[in-house]
């Protein structure tokens, strides 16, 4: 039997796509910031991987740290389209004529 090695950064990835999912909701910034991290570095170890897949093992929390960054980045993106929304339409309400005159 071979001895395999951890894939480097599986699990940062993982913690990493936990926390951008759990941040989403933080302005949707945190969230998008901790997904493209996480995607960026997941690339790097596929690679990796995929050059010497025998002799690595975690690829499945790769994996995983993969799909929870791309629904972090999904969520995070979605929620600051809605905060950004929200601030136009209300500062639509606002008469600024009023306020510049004063």
């Amino acid at each position: 039997m071979e001895n395999k090695q951890q894939l480097p950064n599986a699990t940062l990835v993982l913690i990493f796509g936990i926390v951008s999912i759990v941040t989403c909701f933080c302005y949707g910034i945190l969230g998008l910031i901790f997904g493209i991290v996480a995607l960026v570095i997941s690339k790097q170890s596929i690679k990796l991987y995929n050059e010497n897949p025998e002799f690595y093992y975690g690829y499945e929390n790769l994996k995983a740290g993969r799909i929870c960054a791309i629904v972090g980045i999904s969520l995070s993106s979605l929620y600051l389209l809605i905060i950004l929304g929200y601030i136009v339409f209300v500062g639509a309400l606002i008469p600024w004529t009023e306020v510049f005159n004063q």
